[in-house]
């Protein structure tokens, strides 16, 4: 008798597991400090001369009401991703890194051409405009939001 019940629980549970095989996947959830953040516009723009760091651009929204601080940016394709901030010294413009950028509730923040933005180094050839590349965006605490961004020429225009 105890190996009818085993038996019929061993079947019982192989016939479970084989069901669950079968099953899709459940979508990932955002970690619940992304849930509140948007992000739109990503982009990056090939560098003009092969070598030369690309520059990614994108706008994030915090809807939430917790602050929160970008850390680090990494790119699917890119050797190595840095946030720069452009400004202006004794009339000459240039850029400098920059450790985050603070992501303010309810005040969206741009990354663009003259302001922040990431430089992207040793963008990988295979790269081209028109396609698209994942990115992780890594906030204090650990939480990452990841979007595609487009992939467009040099100037900006795919």
């Amino acid at each position: 008798m105890k190996t009818t019940i085993f038996a019929s629980i061993a079947l019982g549970l192989c016939t479970v597991g084989l069901t669950a095989c079968g099953e899709q996947p459940a979508e990932e959830a955002l970690p619940e400090g992304m849930a509140n953040v948007t992000v739109t516009n990503g982009r990056i723009v090939l560098p003009a001369v092969k070598g030369n760091p690309a520059a990614l651009y994108f706008d994030i929204v915090n809807n939430g009401s917790e602050y929160l601080m970008l850390r680090k940016v990494q790119v699917q394709g890119g050797k190595g991703a840095k946030m720069h901030d452009t400004m202006e010294q004794g009339g000459v413009t240039g850029m400098a890194p920059i450790g985050g950028i603070n992501v303010t509730a309810g005040e969206p923040v741009s990354l663009k051409p003259g302001g922040k933005h990431v430089m992207i180094n040793e963008l990988d050839s295979g790269l081209q405009a028109g396609g698209t590349t994942p990115v992780a965006l890594t906030f204090v605490g650990g939480d990452q939001y990841q979007f595609d961004a487009k992939i467009e020429a040099p100037g900006g225009a795919d």
